[in-house]
Parts: C-alpha cells; structure tokens; sequence
C-alpha cells in the first residue's frame, strides 16, 4: 500500500473509497466495483472502507472525547486510511437531502479526529487539519428521476462545502462536479435494490 503523496508501484495515487450501502449488489455497488477496477487499471493503489460491512459504529460517544490520545481502534483504522490517501471518494445513495447515517457518523467520528478538534477543550485549533491538501469526491445516487440544478446545489452545499471543505479537503467541486446517478432503480438491471 501506498503512502498518501506517494505514488504505487505503477505511478499512481492512493484513492481511499468510503462506501456506505447495505447491498453490494446494489447499483452503489455496481459502482463501488467500477471504480476500483478502473482506479487499479490506471495504477492507483484502492483502499476501501465498506462501512456496513466492517458493521462501523456510526454513534459517538463519550469515550471519542475523552482524551487527544485516547481514540478508539475503529476510528483510527479509519484516520490511517484517510491519512495514507491523495483522493477520498464518498459512494452512498442520497437519503433525504443527504448522506446516509452510517456514514454521517463515520464523518463525525472520523473527521473530528482529523480536523484539529481539541478533545480537552471541545474547539477547533486552525491549522492543525490533517486532510489539507487531500482531495474529496461524492458520488452518490438517488431514486429520484431529476433535480433541479439549483436544488441539486442547495443540498450539496452542507455536505461538500460545510463537512468537507471546512475541516481542510479540497473538495473537487469546481474541478469535477459530483457523480450523480438519478433514478437507477428503474434502469438498473440488477434490479436487486437502489
């Protein structure tokens, strides 16, 4: 496995997907697999953290803030990952606006770890962001046919730019806009769930 910065054995980059969909045959699925093999074609090292299968602990607790040394094993597997990646992708179905539970609390629990957040006190410390300079992609689906594009804006918004951008990723927004798969459950031909 790569070192984040670093590049693979064949010249690529370290892409950590955090994957947060019950079903792998889902069409997030299908998507998950897509990217892996395309991403390891190009020589990209591929780290994926399936939260649903590795059953990961959405629920923060009183133990996550009982020290800054004390984090717990799960949350720091999880910190390891992001650390040794150059480009973090988020593959989820959008549930009501936003990301699934799972990984809300993969993002609170994770991130606030990585963001500077000092434990002791319960405030940021500007510039201790561990996931600056590391790059962040959504790709998501959703059961609805269409959104308008200023909707589609106003609900991304919280997620790209108030999770995200705020604790230090460089969220690929104006670069790449976000994956977005509308209605699948109609064409996907899996046709195994959404």
């Amino acid at each position: 496995m790569a070192a984040a910065g670093n590049t693979s054995s064949k010249g690529g980059k370290t892409v950590l997907i955090v994957y947060a969909h019950p079903k792998p045959e889902s069409f997030n699925g299908a998507l998950l697999q897509k990217a892996i093999k395309e991403l390891s074609s190009k020589g990209h090292n591929v780290i994926v953290s399936d939260l649903y299968k590795m059953k990961f602990d959405p629920l923060v607790r009183l133990e996550d803030f009982s020290g800054p040394s004390d984090v717990s094993k799960d949350v720091q597997e999880e910190v390891d990952k992001v650390e040794q990646a150059d480009l973090v992708v988020f593959q989820f179905p959008l549930y009501w606006g936003s990301f699934p539970a799972i990984l809300k609390g993969w993002m609170d629990r994770v991130i606030q770890v990585m963001s500077g957040f000092v434990r002791k006190t319960g405030f940021y410390k500007k510039g201790d962001l561990k996931v600056r300079g590391k790059r962040a992609l959504l790709s998501f689906t959703t059961g609805s046919p269409s959104i308008p594009q200023e909707s589609l804006e106003a609900m991304l918004l919280p997620m790209q730019v108030g999770t995200l951008n705020v604790v230090g990723f460089d969220v690929l927004l104006w670069q790449a806009p976000p994956q977005v798969s509308f209605g699948v459950e109609k064409g996907w031909d899996g046709g195994k769930g959404f």
